[in-house]
């Protein structure tokens, strides 16, 4: 369906439809759907409730509205079209009304008062000052806006036929504040050391000594911390502040406490990794006590985290929970006890002098790390951005909610059973043979739960919707698809290593399951962090990527190097083969240049967006004269008791300095006026007589 042939839409609620056309109350009856959930349902869920055909119902219900008078458009493109005439800057009106296919960029840089607009639904941080280079249906779809009520809404901003909405002082303070940058960059920096490049030169020196087991493992467990809580942990929780207040169109809950859930969690990772790694060599108590201590912090981190989260989330006006929140926010409550499991199982590891957690704790951790905690968020994320970004159908609520209780469950079994098969296998048969069967369910849930999941995204299916036409970023889709590929690769090895260790009673060798869980780690999770972070981070910056060939130059390296380490690790240990253990321990290496170059290209694009809210857009004479087409944010910076003026005719906002240096950057004085309905003649008199003395 076209987006521009209707008036009325499938998003909007039946009740207001019915409010603002009365006609239409005897198209809803004559459908059935007139008293269908109480009206307070959005079209399309109320047809689907009713079983009736949607597209009929809107085409019927866009009969019979009335259609604007030609006479009444005409006027108001004369209105829009007859604006002052201005410079030709950034504040130069737009020519003509806003369409779908206009981007947010243009309608804020033409039209700056438009930014209240923006304000109002939550979307002012969304792209920087200016806003994305998207286009405006697009965008409002993605973020769960109405399309055809926003472009309505902006319309009329422009064309003078309501006011403006004023942004508020506070949201101004914080509107261009991204807390999420500082969690990617450690992130990438984590990576690029103690992460993914550590754990390449220990694979190395694996290969090059033909051995698994000739690093300590110690070093191993300390890696695979990091790469968890530091590469994951910190780009989820940064990429979550970024995105929920636009999922819901509010505020973040507290921007001081989740700079201080940053700040603990990297001084817990950084206190966990040092010591625990020195601790072999070091066996003191005062090194188990830093331990300890880091643990808390982490803790500590991940509980503040869940206070913004839930915070956020309640603060926005909601009727109905959806299912994408039961992903994300059962990911999150993963979170919470993963790293509360992991605090208790390393004191007890210290109190009772290990340096190592035991073998029967180290697999479910891992298991509840990757799919209990990463998986879920990354479904949430998935669920609710991937069929708006393509223009899919909605995923089935009520199937997904189940898949959400099927993979909770099957995690939440692993992880009890796989540990106490392990203890009964010695010493209780009827025992181990309940926990054995249990292990092997979950294993079963697990892997249908995840191809229901996949299934319910309707990604095979035709698009809904038609974003042709419109410039839309989509080189984020091809790790999209390759780590969906990774996920169905990793889950047909586990369901193979479940069956064979199940139904034999041998565990599967550590070199099989290094393989798969690198699969899921590298091939699925890091995908899609390359993936969704190369859409939502220039997206957020309001400007492209900051290089595209290097993205492809990504994608190949991290996929090469993926499956050279899933198919030449368990080769080179099962064979013994000397060429086999080399490829694999270059794997890594690949990998890791395949992370310096997204790292290098996620900082550069973050710093480029950065230098394009703070320098000048374009190089501006003295001033000596001010006019209708002086932009304010020149005539402030060269003339400061202009401030005093414009702040008495009731441009109050300019006291807050944070307002002054971003919003007055696209306005001219013809517009500012406009915006205020202040006299431009004796405005423009009053600063020129200040600018003479």
């Amino acid at each position: 369906m076209n987006q521009n042939n209707y008036v009325i839409t499938k998003d909007m609620i039946v009740n207001d439809v019915v409010n603002n056309y009365p006609q239409t109350n005897e198209i809803f009856t004559k459908y059935g759907v007139d008293t269908c959930c109480g009206g307070i349902q959005s079209i399309e869920k109320t047809a689907a409730a009713c079983n009736v055909n949607l597209g009929e119902v809107l085409k019927t219900l866009n009969e019979a509205i009335p259609k604007p008078e030609q006479s009444k458009v005409d006027e108001e493109t004369k209105v829009a079209t007859e604006a002052p005439p201005v410079a030709n800057t950034a504040g130069s009106a737009i020519g003509g009304e806003v369409t779908g296919n206009t981007t947010v960029k243009d309608i804020i840089m033409c039209n700056p008062e438009t930014k209240g607009v923006f304000t109002k639904y939550g979307l002012l941080e969304c792209g920087g000052e200016y806003g994305p280079e998207e286009a405006i249906y697009f965008f409002a779809r993605v973020h769960n806006v109405d399309p055809d009520g926003l472009i309505k809404e902006l319309n009329d901003v422009i064309c003078g036929k309501v006011a403006a909405p004023e942004v508020a002082v506070d949201e101004a303070e914080l509107a261009y504040e991204n807390i999420y940058v500082k969690f990617i960059k450690t992130a990438i920096i984590i990576a690029l050391s103690t992460g993914c490049v550590f754990g390449a030169f220990i694979l190395l020196y694996m290969g090059i000594q033909h051995s698994l087991y000739s690093v300590p493992k110690i070093l191993i467990e300390t890696h695979g911390h990091t790469q968890i809580f530091g590469w994951c942990g910190l780009f989820i929780m940064g990429v979550s502040y970024f995105v929920l207040p636009r999922f819901y169109a509010v505020r973040l809950y507290s921007g001081k406490l989740a700079n201080l859930s940053f700040y603990f969690m990297v001084a817990g990772i950084l206190i966990v990794f040092t010591y625990r790694s020195l601790l072999p060599i070091v066996d003191n108590y005062f090194f188990k006590s830093l331990i300890i201590s880091g643990c808390i912090l982490e803790v500590a981190a991940v509980l503040m985290f869940l206070i913004v989260a839930v915070k956020t989330v309640l603060s926005a006006e909601k009727q109905e929970l959806e299912t994408y929140e039961t992903f994300l926010f059962s990911g999150y409550l993963w979170f919470l006890i993963v790293t509360v499991a992991h605090a208790f199982i390393i004191s007890y590891m210290l109190f009772a002098d290990k340096t190592l957690i035991p073998t029967a704790a180290i697999y479910p951790l891992r298991h509840i790390q990757v799919m209990g905690f990463i998986t879920l968020v990354i479904f949430g994320v998935i669920s609710r951005t991937l069929p708006a970004f393509l223009g899919l159908k909605t995923p089935n609520a009520k199937i997904n909610l189940l898949i959400m209780f099927m993979l909770n469950a099957s995690v939440f079994v692993r992880a009890v059973s796989q540990p106490l098969m392990v203890y009964f296998a010695d010493v209780n048969l009827p025992f181990y043979c309940v926990f054995n069967t249990l292990y092997f369910t979950s294993g079963c849930i697990e892997l249908l739960s995840i191809l229901l999941f996949l299934y319910n995204l309707n990604i095979l299916s035709k698009p809904e919707v038609d974003f042709s036409g419109m410039e839309i970023e989509k080189s984020y889709e091809k790790f999209v698809w390759a780590g969906i590929l990774w996920l169905i690769v990793g889950e047909i090895a586990m369901m193979v290593f479940t069956v064979q260790e199940s139904f034999t009673g041998v565990p599967v060798s550590h070199a099989l399951i290094g393989s798969y869980r690198h699969a899921i780690t590298v091939g699925f999770i890091t995908m899609m962090i390359f993936g969704f972070a190369s859409r939502i981070i220039p997206i957020s910056q309001g400007i492209k990527l900051h290089s595209y060939s290097s993205l492809t130059m990504t994608f190949i390296l991290i996929n090469l190097g993926s499956a050279l380490r899933v198919i030449f690790q368990p080769l080179a240990v099962h064979t013994g083969s000397v060429p086999a253990y080399l490829v694999m321990g270059v794997s890594g290496l690949i990998e890791s240049v395949a992370i310096l170059l997204f790292g290098i290209n996620i900082w550069k694009t973050m710093s480029d967006g950065k230098r394009q809210g703070t320098e000048d857009g374009e190089v501006y004479d003295k001033l000596t004269h001010v006019t209708a087409s002086t932009n304010v944010y020149q005539l402030i910076k060269q003339h400061p008791p202009a401030i005093d003026i414009l702040v008495s005719k009731g441009f109050t906002q300019l006291n807050n300095p944070i307002l002054r240096n971003t919003m007055t950057r696209a306005v001219n004085l013809g517009q500012a006026t406009k915006m205020h309905d202040t006299d431009l003649d004796q405005l423009l008199k009053e600063l020129n007589e200040s600018l003479k003395s």
